[in-house]
This record gives structure tokens, sequence and C-alpha cells, in this order.
């Protein structure tokens, strides 16, 4: 009978620690996908990185609800968790950054040449590099693309470098593409906001993976520079005059036509080609004001939401809502983290094997002590 018991009780603990194996594992395949956001500058640091680092986090884990009226439903119900760093030697090691579904600049800043002074140093950016080519996603806000001008692998990554914005002043900003996440809830007759209205070096569309333009102004403002649609090289761009855009696949790919300001290899020699995830750029951002406004976190949501929707993430945001204002590719699947899921397994199952095996020995002993 105390035999009998006793293995009894074995086998019961043998069945908890299988269940709670497997419960752990179930667990860590539903955690929500992660985002590595940089916020380092070498030039001009923006007042309104705080309340952005705040914003994004809060967006994230839930703790910030938007109003039906400022957040696409495709992505309203998504969650991410936010690891926030200024610290580049994070950058050293590509197998931390490889733990992330999509790196995020915000309003990081480089010195402009002929000065010197940058948010990463080449062993950095050549990780990053690498990052990308092996599918990692990317999202910039405002500055992000004040960044890394040494680096033109970053430049086609981004889209194109900042050139010059007029004083900051009221401006009108509409959307020119409503079916995106990041832009189906702004008005048709535009966003009012106060506002740096970005011009750029180059032209994104131009890119071999063109952009695709979500944002321009729908006001004349006040601008010393060349004009409202000008570029620093080349001829005039086509309106609209981008001021957020999105890009899939081929994120560092570059041809003959590529404007110069990024491409090459740059200072740190970097051969970077590829990049077969998602990127998303929004100019806005300047102003902690714009960061107090529902349809502004709605874009930012919408645009990270769709970032971390990309095929090549090791996880995908688990959302059950869906809206009519969104394109079919921007309806969530359920959320798996394979490498989680698949390092846990691998882990618990020699622990069950042992657990096994010395279940049978002290059923074989007990017995022959029987």
């Amino acid at each position: 009978m105390m035999l009998a018991a006793f293995v009894s009780l074995l086998l019961s603990l043998a069945v908890l620690a299988v269940q709670a194996s497997i419960t752990t594992t179930a667990a860590a395949a539903s955690s929500p996908p992660r985002i590595l956001l940089y916020t380092k500058t070498a030039g001009f640091r923006h007042e309104s990185i705080p309340i952005a680092i705040r914003t994004i986090a809060a967006l994230g884990n839930g703790s910030l609800a938007l109003p039906s009226s400022a957040v696409d439903p495709s992505i309203s119900a998504l969650r991410w968790s936010t690891v926030n760093t200024e610290d580049e030697t994070r950058f050293h090691n590509l197998t931390f950054l490889s733990e992330f579904d999509a790196i995020g600049f915000v309003s990081t800043t480089d010195q402009d040449p002929p000065l010197t002074g940058t948010v990463l140093d080449d062993r950095g950016m050549r990780n990053f590099a690498r990052y990308i080519e092996q599918g990692g996603n990317y999202f910039g806000i405002h500055s992000a693309s004040a960044t890394l001008f040494g680096a033109p692998f970053y430049g086609r990554l981004v889209g194109a470098y900042f050139d010059y914005h007029p004083q900051i002043q009221n401006v009108s900003v509409r959307a020119v593409d409503a079916s995106h996440p990041s832009t189906s809830k702004w008005p048709t007759d535009g966003l009012r906001i106060y506002e740096e209205v970005y011009n750029f070096r180059s032209d994104p569309r131009n890119l071999p993976s063109p952009a695709h333009v979500l944002v321009t102004n729908a006001s004349t403002y006040q601008d010393p520079g060349v004009n409202q649609q000008g570029f620093r090289n080349g001829t005039n761009g086509p309106a609209p005059h981008p001021l957020a855009w999105w890009r899939q696949g081929g994120l560092l790919d570059s041809n003959s036509s590529t404007d110069a300001s990024v491409s090459g290899t740059g200072g740190a020699n970097i051969q970077a080609s590829g990049g077969p995830g998602r990127a998303w750029y929004t100019s806005l951002g300047h102003d902690i004001s714009t960061w107090q406004l529902d349809l502004f976190r709605g874009h930012v949501a919408g645009g990270i939401g769709w970032v971390l929707e990309s095929s090549t993430s090791t996880s995908t945001p688990n959302s059950t809502a869906t809206g009519a204002n969104s394109t079919s590719s921007n309806t969530p699947a359920p959320h798996t983290d394979s490498s989680d899921a698949q390092h846990l397994v691998a882990c618990r199952l020699p622990m069950l094997a042992a657990t096994a095996l010395l279940i049978s020995v002290l059923s074989r002993f007990f017995v022959f002590v029987a």
C-alpha cells in the first residue's frame, strides 16, 4: 500500500511538472513583441524626448488608452514591451539587437558634417545594418532623419536625410493615404498643429524600394528655403511634399540613380543591402504639445503597430480588432514568439526526461525492496 501511494505521488509530481512547463511555455508564446527605443543625441536634444518615451511605452503596455476617434481599430488592442536606451554599446551585440522585433530611433541627432558627433560608433552601425539585413524592422520619429549622416545605409533605411526646417509655426498637415493605420483617423481637412515642417536632402520616393507618402502639408507656411517641394539635391520633387511615409522590403538597397547623400558606404565603409522588413517614419514630433494630441498618439501607435506586423518579426502582435479603413495586410495575426517558446521547450525537455528517469529508478527500487 505504501509503495503504491509513493509511486502515485511521484507520478502526480511529474504531471504537475509537465503542466507547469506547458503553462510557462504558453505564457512565453503569448508575450508581446519587443521594441528597442533609442533616444541618444549627439546634436540638438529635444525637450519632447521624455514624453515621447513615456507615450510609446504606455501605448505598448495599454496604460494609455486612446479614443476610437484617434486610433485605427486594427491596432487598438495591440500591445508591445518597450526597452529604452541611450547606451550605444548595446549595439555592439548583434544577439541583443536580434531580441527585438523593431528598433525605433526617436528624436536622435548627429552633428551635421563637417562637425563631428554621432549616436553610434562604427561597430554599432555595422551591427545595426546587419540587424536590418537579417529582417529587422525600423521606425523613426522626427529628427531620426538627422542622424548617422556618415552612414548612407541609414539614410536609405529612414528614406532621406533631414535638410532644414523653417521656423516652428502653426501648420495644417493632412493624410495622403487614409488606408494606413497611422493615418486612417486623421480629419480630411487636416490636423492643425504647432510643428516644424521638415525638408529633406533627397526624395524618399526615388529609392529602389520607394517610400509611400502618408502625410503632407495642407497649408501655406512661411519658408525661407528653396520652396515647399524642394530637395537639396536634384530637382523639385513632385507633390505631395513628404512628411511621413512607409517602406517595405529592400530597405537598404541602392542603385545608380540613388541620391549621393544616401548611396555608398560612408566613413564606416559599411556594405549593406537588402532588408526584407518594414520601415515607418514621421517627421512630426518636435514639440511637447504634439505628443499630447490623441491623433498624433494614434499616428505613432499605427506606425509602430504596422511595423510590428511585418512578416519578418519573430513575434506577431496579438489583436482581435479589425477596421474597415484598414487594408487586409494590417489585420494582425495571433501572436506567437517561436524563439522564446522553442528555447523554453529545449530547456525543459532535459528536466522532464530526468524526472521520468528518476520515477522509473525509484519505482524499480521500491519494488525490489518490497
